[in-house]
């Protein structure tokens, strides 16, 4: 074999790795946090607000495991208020395992089922509002 072969041979292997590489990537699953998720970047400062709200309050939220449930316990100091709002667990891997629930709260705590979920890690994301007031806490938790 000459040399003019094995550059002819050495070229059509890499073009081979390279439409490999693009086949490859154009079949990966991408999954946005959300599917607007540019649009609520320009609303991005309100969730700022909500989060300096939420930062001033002396006892936070607390968002724990329990058996099959995941509990949202919120502050004493508004647990004779309506808390309002809604509560995002999403899986950052795969947007069709996410999961959105309202609140409408009057004893301070929101239980959600957790058996239907996958294991893994999810993020929680509650946007609540008691009185005029608005807030934004998120945590972090890891179902088994």
């Amino acid at each position: 074999m000459n040399w003019g072969n094995r550059i002819l041979f050495l070229y059509l292997g890499f073009v081979a790795l390279i439409i490999t590489l693009v086949v490859v990537s154009f079949s990966q699953k991408v999954d946005l946090v959300a599917p607007d998720y540019y649009a609520r970047e320009l609303n991005f400062e309100s969730e700022i607000v909500k989060m300096k709200n939420e930062g001033a309050l002396v006892e936070k939220p607390k968002v724990f495991l329990r058996n099959d449930q995941l509990l949202i316990s919120f502050p004493a100091a508004f647990k004779d208020k309506k808390i309002t709002g809604s509560v995002l667990v999403y899986k950052p891997s795969d947007a069709n395992a996410d999961y959105t629930q309202a609140i409408d709260a009057i004893k301070g705590e929101v239980n959600i089922a957790t058996q239907n979920f996958s294991a893994g890690m999810r993020k929680v994301k509650i946007d609540w509002k008691v009185d005029s007031l608005y807030y934004l806490t998120e945590s972090v938790i890891v179902i088994p």
